[in-house]
């Protein structure tokens, strides 16, 4: 199939009474940087900036002429956007001087509802727009403008209906952002814009981005095959010497070690061998798993770490001082990533100590039902501590004599009863620092407080 994208820039904007515009330095990088990850895709790019929109009618004209049938394409547009009387709008470099001009704003911009129709045969098409939807004629406040994708058209939008797409001087936010997970392997282009919706949440809180599926057929931008005979090749190896090494090193060294093995003798790394092993090993068992492989690649590498697992000088993965050939650590997966707080609702979290004569009081601004569990004097162990009103108390005798320091964590607040609308999902609301993150569950408590 046939892959061609189409990338617009419009960094300046011409000066203009009707609509002053500021321009967008950062729309240029966007497209550069696009243009690089599609190219990566086997994508063939045309890059334009600063078109007027004479030239991008022309441009887009010619792009949908030239398409091949079944042929998937992408149109991309990074600058200033709004929506007018029910429609949406992309606007050219010349967008306000043709404003001034004929106050139409229809004869000013380019319609977004007007691209599908140029391709004259069957395609595929999808719109990623980084821009603004916010009203172009704030006089007419009642005006909302619905996207509606046509057939086998999907349309991305970087933001949602009346509000802004946010960019520093280098990248836009949701570009940065799509680059960023552009490469992901057999998703559909669904997929895709639900993780770039859900990363670009994450990581600056206040952009939520949008899309509409028009799509017939499963589609993806990166199709790979998967590689099922080396994954056989593992499986048996491991079904065949599995045993011999944990008998001779033992239960934890022996999983490592068979699998380093495994991965040399097949010539791939040790994260691809586990994870094909895991993959191979599930399925004829019948076990279906809801993680993906970067969550089982980094399971594994965190494991393996805990076993010996180290890294040199010179940069090189050591297992109880043997070289391996490790393999490519994953990014964390967006739900292992650590989250912002809710606008608002962020809680920094103090703890301070009062002694009494028979116990520990631990004041803290944590809500009730927070349950911890630790060590005095790194000696004396206490669990099932309950906050309750403000006040964590710890029984100690002679705790005004004889305490010296404390170290505590909590519980998982999900399983002891705290109001997770307060603290958030995974705690993301609590900040400050007591709060140390966890891939896994999320923000934790972790304290240690002196005597003072």
């Amino acid at each position: 199939m046939k892959k061609r994208a189409l990338l617009f820039g419009i960094s300046r904007y011409k000066n203009s009474r009707t609509a002053p515009a500021k321009d967008i330095p950062c729309a240029e990088n966007d497209v550069l940087s696009l243009s690089k990850k599609l190219y990566q895709l086997n994508f063939e790019t045309t890059e334009h900036l600063n078109s007027t929109r004479d030239d991008m009618l022309r441009i887009i004209k010619e792009f949908a002429a030239q398409a091949p049938r079944d042929s998937l394409n992408i149109i991309y547009f990074s600058g200033h956007g709004g929506h007018f009387k029910g429609e949406n709008y992309l606007c050219p470099t010349d967008f306000g001087a043709r404003l001034d001009e004929g106050h139409s704003v229809e004869d000013s911009s380019i319609n977004l509802k007007n691209i599908q129709p140029a391709f004259s045969r069957k395609v595929k098409l999808v719109l990623i727009i980084d821009a603004c939807r916010s009203n172009l004629n704030p006089g007419l406040s009642v005006n909302y403008s619905e996207m509606a994708a046509p057939e086998n058209t999907y349309i991305a939008y970087a933001t949602q209906f009346e509000d802004y797409s946010y960019f520093d001087c280098k990248i836009s936010c949701f570009t940065a952002t799509l680059c960023e997970c552009l490469l992901e392997p057999n998703i559909s282009v669904d997929e895709l814009f639900v993780n770039i919706r859900a990363l670009l949440n994450l990581k600056h809180g206040k952009q939520l981005s949008n899309s509409i599926n028009g799509m017939m057929s499963y589609v993806t931008l990166n199709e790979q095959a998967d590689q099922d005979d080396i994954g056989e090749a593992v499986l048996k190896f491991v079904d065949t010497f599995g045993d011999m090494y944990t008998d001779k090193y033992g239960f934890f060294a022996g999983d490592d070690l068979v699998f380093i093995d495994a991965a040399q003798y097949c010539g791939i790394s040790v994260l691809d061998a586990i994870y094909k092993f895991q993959k191979l090993d599930a399925e004829r068992c019948h076990v279906e798993t809801s993680l993906s492989e970067s969550h089982m690649k980094l399971i594994s590498f965190w494991n393996m770490l805990g076993h010996g697992l180290k890294q040199d000088e010179f940069y090189t993965w050591n297992y109880r001082g043997h070289p391996i050939r490790l393999g490519e650590i994953p990014q964390l997966p967006i739900d292992m990533q650590k989250p912002t707080p809710e606008e608002g609702k962020e809680i920094v979290v103090s703890f301070s100590i009062k002694l009494e004569s028979d116990a520990i009081l631990l004041t803290t601004n944590l809500p009730d039902n927070f349950k911890l569990f630790g060590k005095i004097n790194s000696q004396i162990k206490f669990s099932d501590i309950i906050v309750e009103n403000g006040v964590a108390t710890i029984p100690f005798p002679n705790a005004e004599k004889e305490f010296e320091f404390i170290d505590a964590e909590c519980v998982l607040p999900t399983i002891t009863g705290v109001d997770m609308s307060i603290v958030g999902d995974r705690c993301r609301n609590l900040v400050g620092p007591f709060v140390e993150f966890n891939p896994i569950n999320g923000n934790l408590i972790k304290l240690h407080l002196e005597r003072t």
